[in-house]
Protein backbone atom coordinates (compact mmCIF):
# COMPACT_ATOMS: atom_id res chain seq x y z
CA UNK A 1 0.00 0.00 0.00
CA UNK A 2 1.90 3.47 -1.06
CA UNK A 3 1.21 6.59 0.74
CA UNK A 4 2.49 10.03 -0.65
CA UNK A 5 6.31 9.89 0.67
CA UNK A 6 6.91 6.04 0.77
CA UNK A 7 5.39 2.14 1.64
CA UNK A 8 3.11 1.85 4.62
CA UNK A 9 5.28 -0.79 6.82
CA UNK A 10 3.83 -4.20 7.41
CA UNK A 11 2.61 -3.13 10.99
CA UNK A 12 0.83 0.25 9.99
CA UNK A 13 -0.92 -1.82 7.10
CA UNK A 14 -1.78 -4.58 10.09
CA UNK A 15 -2.61 -1.48 12.29
CA UNK A 16 -5.41 -0.27 9.40
CA UNK A 17 -6.58 -3.44 8.89
CA UNK A 18 -7.87 -3.84 12.42
CA UNK A 19 -11.58 -3.48 13.08
CA UNK A 20 -12.73 -1.04 15.56
CA UNK A 21 -14.28 -3.69 17.54
CA UNK A 22 -10.62 -4.91 17.95
CA UNK A 23 -9.10 -1.46 19.54
CA UNK A 24 -12.04 0.42 21.13
CA UNK A 25 -13.52 -1.79 24.73
CA UNK A 26 -16.98 -0.82 24.37
CA UNK A 27 -19.32 -0.53 27.78
CA UNK A 28 -23.29 -0.84 27.46
CA UNK A 29 -24.49 2.47 28.44
CA UNK A 30 -26.97 1.32 30.55
CA UNK A 31 -24.12 0.53 32.84
CA UNK A 32 -23.46 4.64 33.14
CA UNK A 33 -23.61 6.34 36.57
CA UNK A 34 -27.50 8.27 35.24
CA UNK A 35 -28.58 4.72 34.13
CA UNK A 36 -27.97 1.91 36.35
CA UNK A 37 -29.47 1.21 39.31
CA UNK A 38 -26.89 1.72 41.67
CA UNK A 39 -28.37 4.54 43.35
CA UNK A 40 -32.07 4.80 43.99
CA UNK A 41 -32.35 8.88 43.33
CA UNK A 42 -28.99 9.98 40.76
CA UNK A 43 -27.63 13.37 41.14
CA UNK A 44 -26.76 15.84 38.44
CA UNK A 45 -25.30 19.44 38.92
CA UNK A 46 -27.16 21.74 36.67
CA UNK A 47 -25.99 24.92 34.70
CA UNK A 48 -22.52 25.30 36.27
CA UNK A 49 -20.97 26.53 32.47
CA UNK A 50 -23.07 29.84 32.42
CA UNK A 51 -22.79 33.07 35.03
CA UNK A 52 -25.18 33.10 37.57
CA UNK A 53 -26.61 29.51 36.66
CA UNK A 54 -30.06 29.74 37.29
CA UNK A 55 -29.86 32.70 40.07
CA UNK A 56 -30.92 35.63 38.22
CA UNK A 57 -30.33 38.31 41.32
CA UNK A 58 -27.57 40.80 42.74
CA UNK A 59 -26.32 38.29 45.42
CA UNK A 60 -22.73 37.00 46.40
CA UNK A 61 -22.16 33.60 45.56
CA UNK A 62 -23.23 33.27 42.48
CA UNK A 63 -21.87 31.27 39.61
CA UNK A 64 -19.39 33.50 38.28
CA UNK A 65 -18.12 31.88 34.67
CA UNK A 66 -14.67 30.65 34.84
CA UNK A 67 -12.98 27.78 33.28
CA UNK A 68 -11.31 27.35 37.43
CA UNK A 69 -14.03 27.62 39.04
CA UNK A 70 -16.08 24.89 36.21
CA UNK A 71 -13.64 22.21 37.23
CA UNK A 72 -13.60 22.63 40.39
CA UNK A 73 -17.06 21.96 41.11
CA UNK A 74 -17.37 19.52 38.32
CA UNK A 75 -14.25 17.44 40.31
CA UNK A 76 -16.26 18.20 44.01
CA UNK A 77 -19.26 16.43 42.70
CA UNK A 78 -17.35 13.55 41.11
CA UNK A 79 -15.57 12.58 44.31
CA UNK A 80 -18.62 13.24 46.53
CA UNK A 81 -20.43 10.55 44.23
CA UNK A 82 -22.69 12.76 41.64
CA UNK A 83 -23.65 11.41 38.63
CA UNK A 84 -23.46 13.99 36.20
CA UNK A 85 -23.06 17.29 35.26
CA UNK A 86 -25.83 18.94 32.47
CA UNK A 87 -24.78 22.52 30.90
CA UNK A 88 -27.14 24.98 29.13
CA UNK A 89 -26.29 26.21 25.70
CA UNK A 90 -26.56 30.11 25.99
CA UNK A 91 -25.06 32.41 23.20
CA UNK A 92 -26.73 35.18 24.42
CA UNK A 93 -28.30 36.98 27.85
CA UNK A 94 -31.35 38.69 28.44
CA UNK A 95 -30.25 41.82 29.06
CA UNK A 96 -31.81 42.81 32.61
CA UNK A 97 -29.91 44.47 35.09
CA UNK A 98 -26.89 42.60 34.90
CA UNK A 99 -27.09 40.26 31.73
CA UNK A 100 -25.99 37.11 33.75
CA UNK A 101 -26.25 34.40 31.37
CA UNK A 102 -24.62 36.39 28.37
CA UNK A 103 -20.97 34.69 29.61
CA UNK A 104 -21.10 30.62 29.04
CA UNK A 105 -18.89 28.12 27.79
CA UNK A 106 -19.86 26.32 25.02
CA UNK A 107 -20.90 22.54 26.32
CA UNK A 108 -19.00 20.39 23.85
CA UNK A 109 -15.84 21.59 24.38
CA UNK A 110 -16.29 22.47 28.10
CA UNK A 111 -17.87 18.94 28.88
CA UNK A 112 -14.99 17.11 27.09
CA UNK A 113 -12.68 19.00 29.20
CA UNK A 114 -13.99 18.48 32.15
CA UNK A 115 -14.50 14.28 31.49
CA UNK A 116 -10.39 14.89 31.02
CA UNK A 117 -10.34 15.95 34.50
CA UNK A 118 -13.26 13.59 36.76
CA UNK A 119 -13.06 9.97 37.35
CA UNK A 120 -16.34 8.68 37.23
CA UNK A 121 -19.09 11.67 37.14
CA UNK A 122 -20.74 11.45 33.16
CA UNK A 123 -21.07 15.25 31.56
CA UNK A 124 -23.22 16.37 28.95
CA UNK A 125 -23.21 18.60 26.57
CA UNK A 126 -26.69 20.47 25.67
CA UNK A 127 -27.50 20.95 21.90
CA UNK A 128 -29.86 23.34 20.27
CA UNK A 129 -30.13 20.90 17.01
CA UNK A 130 -30.55 23.78 14.21
CA UNK A 131 -26.71 25.37 15.11
CA UNK A 132 -25.07 22.65 14.76
CA UNK A 133 -25.13 20.06 11.82
CA UNK A 134 -25.63 16.37 12.65
CA UNK A 135 -22.85 15.47 10.95
CA UNK A 136 -20.59 17.65 13.27
CA UNK A 137 -22.03 17.23 16.23
CA UNK A 138 -21.89 13.12 15.87
CA UNK A 139 -17.78 13.26 15.62
CA UNK A 140 -17.25 15.52 18.55
CA UNK A 141 -20.09 13.30 20.68
CA UNK A 142 -17.80 10.33 19.99
CA UNK A 143 -14.76 12.24 20.64
CA UNK A 144 -15.92 13.24 23.96
CA UNK A 145 -17.41 9.76 24.62
CA UNK A 146 -13.22 8.27 23.67
CA UNK A 147 -11.57 10.81 26.12
CA UNK A 148 -13.34 9.72 28.87
CA UNK A 149 -13.98 5.77 28.99
CA UNK A 150 -17.49 6.02 28.06
CA UNK A 151 -19.01 8.91 30.00
CA UNK A 152 -20.07 11.64 27.93
CA UNK A 153 -24.17 12.27 27.11
CA UNK A 154 -25.72 14.32 25.01
CA UNK A 155 -29.12 16.84 25.80
CA UNK A 156 -30.81 17.12 22.73
CA UNK A 157 -32.80 20.66 22.59
CA UNK A 158 -34.92 22.09 19.43
CA UNK A 159 -34.11 25.43 20.29
CA UNK A 160 -36.53 28.50 21.86
CA UNK A 161 -34.45 32.00 21.58
CA UNK A 162 -34.67 33.77 18.43
CA UNK A 163 -32.62 35.94 19.10
CA UNK A 164 -30.06 33.08 19.12
CA UNK A 165 -30.79 31.88 16.09
CA UNK A 166 -30.98 35.48 13.93
CA UNK A 167 -26.90 35.10 15.45
CA UNK A 168 -26.63 32.29 13.30
CA UNK A 169 -28.65 33.56 10.11
CA UNK A 170 -31.25 31.55 11.30
CA UNK A 171 -35.10 31.69 11.31
CA UNK A 172 -36.38 29.86 14.04
CA UNK A 173 -39.41 27.49 13.12
CA UNK A 174 -42.81 27.38 14.61
CA UNK A 175 -43.07 24.61 17.35
CA UNK A 176 -44.41 21.81 15.33
CA UNK A 177 -41.09 21.67 12.94
CA UNK A 178 -38.70 22.64 15.21
CA UNK A 179 -39.42 18.88 16.64
CA UNK A 180 -40.09 17.46 13.18
CA UNK A 181 -36.23 18.82 12.31
CA UNK A 182 -34.96 17.29 15.57
CA UNK A 183 -36.23 14.27 14.54
CA UNK A 184 -34.87 14.26 11.45
CA UNK A 185 -31.46 15.46 12.96
CA UNK A 186 -31.23 12.49 15.86
CA UNK A 187 -31.96 9.94 13.39
CA UNK A 188 -28.68 10.77 11.74
CA UNK A 189 -26.98 11.17 14.19
CA UNK A 190 -27.82 7.52 15.83
CA UNK A 191 -27.29 6.37 12.16
CA UNK A 192 -23.53 8.15 11.99
CA UNK A 193 -22.74 6.39 15.23
CA UNK A 194 -24.20 2.53 14.54
CA UNK A 195 -23.61 2.37 10.83
CA UNK A 196 -21.15 0.04 8.99
CA UNK A 197 -21.04 2.14 5.57
CA UNK A 198 -21.51 6.07 4.48
CA UNK A 199 -24.91 6.25 3.65
CA UNK A 200 -27.33 9.54 2.18
CA UNK A 201 -29.74 10.99 4.32
CA UNK A 202 -32.59 12.49 2.38
CA UNK A 203 -34.77 14.42 5.02
CA UNK A 204 -37.10 17.63 4.68
CA UNK A 205 -34.94 19.30 6.39
CA UNK A 206 -31.64 17.72 6.73
CA UNK A 207 -29.40 16.40 3.65
CA UNK A 208 -26.65 14.36 3.78
CA UNK A 209 -24.51 12.48 1.17
CA UNK A 210 -21.95 9.33 2.03
CA UNK A 211 -22.14 10.27 5.43
CA UNK A 212 -20.26 8.19 7.66
CA UNK A 213 -18.46 8.63 11.35
CA UNK A 214 -15.96 6.48 12.58
CA UNK A 215 -14.66 5.66 15.44
CA UNK A 216 -18.07 4.91 16.74
CA UNK A 217 -18.81 5.93 20.56
CA UNK A 218 -17.43 3.95 23.23
CA UNK A 219 -21.19 3.23 25.09
CA UNK A 220 -23.06 0.63 23.02
CA UNK A 221 -25.14 1.21 21.27
CA UNK A 222 -24.38 5.01 21.42
CA UNK A 223 -24.16 7.59 23.95
CA UNK A 224 -26.59 8.18 26.80
CA UNK A 225 -29.24 10.74 25.26
CA UNK A 226 -31.34 13.48 27.30
CA UNK A 227 -34.83 15.87 26.31
CA UNK A 228 -37.06 17.91 27.90
CA UNK A 229 -39.67 18.22 25.54
CA UNK A 230 -43.11 18.85 27.30
CA UNK A 231 -45.55 19.71 24.76
CA UNK A 232 -47.02 16.95 22.78
CA UNK A 233 -45.07 16.61 20.00
CA UNK A 234 -41.77 17.40 22.40
CA UNK A 235 -42.91 14.36 24.47
CA UNK A 236 -43.59 12.07 21.96
CA UNK A 237 -39.80 12.92 20.21
CA UNK A 238 -38.47 12.31 23.96
CA UNK A 239 -40.09 8.75 23.99
CA UNK A 240 -39.34 7.81 20.37
CA UNK A 241 -35.35 9.32 20.89
CA UNK A 242 -34.04 9.92 24.53
CA UNK A 243 -32.75 7.43 27.60
CA UNK A 244 -33.45 9.78 30.19
CA UNK A 245 -36.01 12.62 29.61
CA UNK A 246 -36.93 15.97 32.12
CA UNK A 247 -40.31 16.21 33.50
CA UNK A 248 -41.12 19.70 34.06
CA UNK A 249 -42.31 19.16 37.81
CA UNK A 250 -44.70 22.10 39.33
CA UNK A 251 -45.45 20.24 42.88
CA UNK A 252 -45.73 17.10 44.61
CA UNK A 253 -49.02 16.60 44.25
CA UNK A 254 -49.04 16.23 40.30
CA UNK A 255 -45.77 14.67 39.96
CA UNK A 256 -46.54 11.52 39.98
CA UNK A 257 -48.78 11.61 37.28
CA UNK A 258 -46.34 13.53 34.99
CA UNK A 259 -43.87 11.17 35.90
CA UNK A 260 -45.93 7.79 35.07
CA UNK A 261 -47.40 9.30 31.91
CA UNK A 262 -44.03 10.08 30.50
CA UNK A 263 -43.05 6.66 30.72
CA UNK A 264 -46.16 5.24 30.18
CA UNK A 265 -45.75 6.85 27.06
CA UNK A 266 -42.12 5.74 25.97
CA UNK A 267 -43.26 2.81 26.88
CA UNK A 268 -46.91 1.98 24.49
CA UNK A 269 -45.66 3.42 21.59
CA UNK A 270 -42.22 2.17 21.59
CA UNK A 271 -41.27 0.09 23.88
CA UNK A 272 -38.40 1.68 25.55
CA UNK A 273 -37.49 2.25 29.31
CA UNK A 274 -36.64 5.57 29.91
CA UNK A 275 -35.31 7.35 33.19
CA UNK A 276 -37.62 10.76 34.40
CA UNK A 277 -35.30 13.62 35.86
CA UNK A 278 -36.14 16.79 37.40
CA UNK A 279 -34.52 20.15 37.97
CA UNK A 280 -34.63 20.81 41.71
CA UNK A 281 -33.78 24.02 43.53
CA UNK A 282 -32.43 23.39 46.92
CA UNK A 283 -32.25 26.60 49.07
CA UNK A 284 -31.20 24.79 52.42
CA UNK A 285 -30.11 26.18 55.89
CA UNK A 286 -30.16 25.44 59.45
CA UNK A 287 -33.71 26.43 60.01
CA UNK A 288 -36.38 26.59 58.05
CA UNK A 289 -37.27 30.37 58.51
CA UNK A 290 -33.81 30.91 57.92
CA UNK A 291 -34.06 29.04 54.33
CA UNK A 292 -37.14 31.17 53.52
CA UNK A 293 -35.57 34.54 54.36
CA UNK A 294 -33.11 33.49 52.47
CA UNK A 295 -35.34 32.33 49.69
CA UNK A 296 -37.16 35.93 50.01
CA UNK A 297 -33.76 38.00 49.68
CA UNK A 298 -32.22 36.30 47.00
CA UNK A 299 -35.09 35.59 44.48
CA UNK A 300 -37.33 38.28 45.23
CA UNK A 301 -35.96 41.72 46.66
CA UNK A 302 -32.95 41.04 44.88
CA UNK A 303 -34.56 39.58 41.74
CA UNK A 304 -33.16 40.93 38.05
CA UNK A 305 -37.48 41.58 37.29
CA UNK A 306 -35.91 42.91 33.74
CA UNK A 307 -33.76 39.63 33.00
CA UNK A 308 -36.69 37.31 34.10
CA UNK A 309 -39.05 39.05 32.54
CA UNK A 310 -37.29 38.69 29.24
CA UNK A 311 -36.89 35.08 29.55
CA UNK A 312 -40.57 34.39 30.78
CA UNK A 313 -41.65 35.82 27.18
CA UNK A 314 -39.11 34.24 25.16
CA UNK A 315 -39.98 30.72 26.79
CA UNK A 316 -43.81 30.65 26.70
CA UNK A 317 -43.53 32.53 23.14
CA UNK A 318 -44.71 29.83 20.59
CA UNK A 319 -44.30 27.14 22.90
CA UNK A 320 -47.53 25.03 23.27
CA UNK A 321 -46.42 23.84 26.55
CA UNK A 322 -45.97 26.82 28.36
CA UNK A 323 -49.39 29.21 27.19
CA UNK A 324 -50.26 30.82 30.50
CA UNK A 325 -53.22 32.14 31.89
CA UNK A 326 -52.62 36.12 32.72
CA UNK A 327 -53.49 35.08 35.90
CA UNK A 328 -50.79 32.89 36.35
CA UNK A 329 -48.32 35.27 35.47
CA UNK A 330 -47.00 36.45 38.74
CA UNK A 331 -46.87 32.53 40.20
CA UNK A 332 -44.60 32.15 37.00
CA UNK A 333 -42.69 34.74 37.05
CA UNK A 334 -41.55 33.76 40.80
CA UNK A 335 -40.81 30.50 39.31
CA UNK A 336 -38.49 31.44 37.06
CA UNK A 337 -36.78 33.98 39.55
CA UNK A 338 -36.25 31.07 41.98
CA UNK A 339 -34.16 28.39 39.58
CA UNK A 340 -35.56 29.07 36.36
CA UNK A 341 -38.90 27.25 36.87
CA UNK A 342 -37.55 24.45 38.68
CA UNK A 343 -38.99 22.78 41.25
CA UNK A 344 -37.99 24.87 44.77
CA UNK A 345 -36.77 22.68 47.95
CA UNK A 346 -36.68 25.30 51.03
CA UNK A 347 -35.62 24.15 54.20
CA UNK A 348 -33.68 22.44 56.50
CA UNK A 349 -31.41 19.18 55.58
CA UNK A 350 -33.54 16.81 56.94
CA UNK A 351 -36.66 18.87 55.12
CA UNK A 352 -34.93 18.49 51.70
CA UNK A 353 -34.38 14.62 51.95
CA UNK A 354 -38.02 14.38 52.97
CA UNK A 355 -38.94 16.43 49.44
CA UNK A 356 -36.40 13.90 47.77
CA UNK A 357 -37.32 10.86 49.24
CA UNK A 358 -41.15 11.75 48.08
CA UNK A 359 -40.53 12.60 44.80
CA UNK A 360 -38.60 9.16 44.37
CA UNK A 361 -41.54 7.67 45.66
CA UNK A 362 -43.82 8.95 42.91
CA UNK A 363 -41.44 7.48 40.59
CA UNK A 364 -38.53 10.15 39.66
CA UNK A 365 -35.34 8.71 38.65
CA UNK A 366 -33.03 11.63 39.32
CA UNK A 367 -32.24 15.67 39.76
CA UNK A 368 -30.42 18.10 38.07
CA UNK A 369 -29.95 20.17 41.20
CA UNK A 370 -29.34 24.04 41.31
CA UNK A 371 -28.29 25.96 44.08
CA UNK A 372 -27.22 29.96 44.41
CA UNK A 373 -24.21 29.01 45.71
CA UNK A 374 -22.69 25.94 44.24
CA UNK A 375 -19.42 26.14 46.60
CA UNK A 376 -21.76 25.72 49.40
CA UNK A 377 -24.24 23.42 47.86
CA UNK A 378 -22.27 20.79 47.58
CA UNK A 379 -20.63 20.80 50.36
CA UNK A 380 -23.46 20.86 52.41
CA UNK A 381 -24.29 17.81 50.19
CA UNK A 382 -21.51 15.69 51.18
CA UNK A 383 -21.87 17.23 55.24
CA UNK A 384 -25.68 17.29 55.43
CA UNK A 385 -27.56 16.27 52.79
CA UNK A 386 -25.98 13.13 51.51
CA UNK A 387 -25.48 11.44 54.65
CA UNK A 388 -29.33 11.75 54.89
CA UNK A 389 -30.11 10.52 51.79
CA UNK A 390 -28.01 6.97 52.44
CA UNK A 391 -30.06 6.03 55.69
CA UNK A 392 -33.22 6.83 53.73
CA UNK A 393 -32.16 3.94 51.33
CA UNK A 394 -31.70 6.88 48.24
CA UNK A 395 -27.98 6.46 47.86
CA UNK A 396 -25.84 3.79 48.14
Amino acid sequence: MRIRGGVLSAKAEEMLSVPSEAVDVRVDKWSTPVLNDENRLKLATFATNMRGSVTLANVEGKVLGSWEESLRLAQHADRIGFDAVIPVQRWRGFDGQFNLSARSFEPFTWATALLARTQRIQAFATVQVPLIHPVMAAKMAVTADHVSGGRFGINVVAGWFPEEFAMFGLTQREHDARYAYADEWTTLLKRLWTGDAPADFNGEYIKAVDAFSDPRPLQDPYPVIMNAGTSGPGRDFAATHSDLIFASLQNMETARRQIAEIKQQALASHGREVRVFGRVHIVCRPTEQDARDYFRFVHRDSADVAAIEKLFDKSTANSKSLEVDPEEHGQMIERLAAGRGAMTLIGTPEQVVESLLELTNAGLDGVAISWVNYDEGLQQMEDEILPLMVQAGLRS
